[in-house]
């Protein structure tokens, strides 16, 4: 059985949850390193298994335009099941959107990816919701 695993990346902290869960607290500003060890993260949990990702962005700065690339054009959309945002202001759903969007107009993914972006208020929020797309998920058998 898979253990539960956690990384610091400078202030912020990501958590695996077994099985498919990686919560993660951002905080501040991401340095160029720590999007790359990010991105690199999401890359070894992706080619094992689809993971949600519910990430608390409330004490987030927004991703600058380089980075915001960076992201986009080395994730995977198929890395992830779907992707909950916590305390997202609206240029954090732009971005997070965006990315997204991204996959859909550059052909790595169809217009479905854009259904894998919520956005909610609190962690009990993103719970409830992470218990109902999860029910959705193996529905479909995904």
């Amino acid at each position: 059985m898979e253990s539960q695993r956690e990384w610091r990346l400078g202030a912020n902290v990501l958590r695996f949850e077994p099985p498919d869960i990686l919560w993660a607290e951002f905080h501040g500003d991401l340095s160029p390193a720590e999007a790359a060890r990010l991105v690199e993260l999401y890359g070894e949990l992706g080619r094992s298994r689809t993971f949600f990702l519910v990430a608390d962005v409330t004490n987030a700065s927004p991703l600058n335009e380089e980075l915001r690339r960076y992201i986009s054009d080395t994730t995977r959309p198929e890395w992830v099941q779907g992707a909950i945002y916590i305390g997202a202001r609206l240029a954090q759903k732009a971005i997070a959107r965006g990315i997204f969007i991204a996959y859909w107009l550059t052909g790595r993914g169809d217009k479905s990816e854009l259904s894998k972006v919520h956005f909610v208020s609190t962690k009990s929020q993103a719970s409830e919701l992470m218990a109902r797309l999860r029910t959705q998920h193996q529905g479909l058998g995904v």
